[in-house]
């Protein structure tokens, strides 16, 4: 009879288990998700962190019944760390914040100058953000930045992160996530960089010094730090030189070239760039071959095709060298040249890894470029005269 009571007691007990469902669920309008978040430094050197989230209709196919705006969807906290920062945001969040869906992370200019060692640490030690989240560096203030705007997204941080793994005809910037930027920091040898962005007119590409409600995000440089600091950024058409000697030129990136006839506009189908490096006593030398195969988008009537191959070829032969020779005077390996060294002549680095100031900055760098054209597509009218004038 016991026996009896104590099984039903138990069936019972296991039924009402099944029927409230799974008890530690969370409910998506009991959830704030983070999307972005900017890193800035105030003139009391307190942390200055900019929150970015999404709406629940923003993860609802059928919609939501949220009245929420665009701009009530970041809210900035100061704080001496990070972490505290994050903690603080449990103050004003009526929802549970979480990092899982974070896609972009904003290091403003002043923290790039100061340092990111601390902030990086904390973010790699939070367990819910995961390695792949894009990692930029903002011109100026992350917080402007954060809450300009992008065409078609109504949240920052999925904007700028589909204009850097999707949009890039432009080829002068390189998406970097913080698995990589963790990885590069953990080589002495090796410079870690970021994209960097600015803000432009929303009527416009000029500059904007707005503090970034009226403004768009725009993603055209490179930043490089060395120990956690920001040490040179890369002018747009530097960025896209080092797009050209790292081999990452996209596929379809345009390049608009000044001729004497006028200007000659490329688009890329393959490039590929690769140094060849060789170590005589303590004075390496590198060679470049950048080879690209590329269509005409529009070109000068009276210019043959060998004469547009020539010129994409000097144009990027100049534009490689000017970047190359600007880094040798301020002394960035942003080429990452020694750790090329260290890898391939470990007992010549050895040898010379003291003086490495000395010898990059008066090192032979040599750039040869091979253009081939393979689609005339702004010339199907003209081919047979160009044909015969190669």
């Amino acid at each position: 009879m016991l026996q009896t009571k104590v099984k039903k007691g138990i069936l019972i007990f296991f039924w009402l288990l099944v029927l409230t469902g799974c008890w530690d669920r969370n409910e998506i309008s009991d959830i704030n998700f983070l999307m972005g978040m900017a890193l800035d430094i105030t003139d009391e050197e307190k942390l200055r962190v900019t929150f970015q989230w999404a709406l629940p209709k923003e993860f609802s196919t059928g919609g939501s019944q949220s009245t929420g705006s665009q701009e009530n969807t970041t809210y900035s906290i100061e704080a001496d760390s990070l972490g505290q920062a994050m903690a603080k945001l449990t103050e004003i969040s009526p929802r549970t914040p979480i990092y899982s869906h974070m896609e972009l992370i904003l290091i403003g200019e002043g923290v790039a100058n100061h340092g990111i060692k601390d902030v990086i640490t904390t973010i790699d030690r939070e367990f819910e953000i995961r390695r792949t989240v894009n990692i930029i560096t903002a011109k100026g203030k992350a917080e402007n930045l954060l809450r300009s705007k992008t065409p078609f997204e109504s949240n920052l941080a999925s904007g700028v992160k589909n204009i850097l793994n999707v949009a890039n005809r432009s080829s002068t910037y390189r998406p970097v996530n913080l698995n990589e930027l963790l990885v590069h920091q953990s080589d002495p040898d090796v410079l870690a960089f970021t994209p960097m962005a600015n803000m432009v007119m929303n009527t416009s590409l000029n500059k904007t010094e707005a503090s970034g409600q009226n403004a768009w995000a725009q993603v055209n440089k490179m930043a490089f730090y060395d120990q956690y600091k920001l040490v040179t950024e890369l002018t747009e058409l530097d960025a896209k030189a080092w797009m050209y000697l790292t081999g990452k030129v996209g596929k379809r990136s345009i390049l608009e070239i000044p001729t004497e006839k006028g200007n000659l506009i490329t688009s890329s189908i393959t490039q590929s760039s690769k140094p060849t490096i060789k170590v005589n006593g303590s004075s390496p030398t590198v060679h470049y071959r950048i080879n690209e195969e590329v269509s005409i988008m529009d070109s000068p009537a009276e210019m043959s095709i060998s004469e547009m191959e020539k010129a994409t070829a000097n144009h990027i032969k100049t534009l490689t060298t000017e970047m190359i020779r600007k880094m040798q005077e301020e002394n960035h390996d942003v080429l990452f040249l020694r750790r090329t060294i260290r890898e391939q002549f470990p007992k010549d680095w050895q040898r010379i890894k003291k003086n490495w100031p000395e010898i990059y900055a008066k090192m032979n760098i040599e750039v040869e470029v091979d253009v081939k054209i393979q689609h005339e597509n702004a010339l199907r009218k003209e081919v047979p005269n160009r044909i015969s004038n190669r």
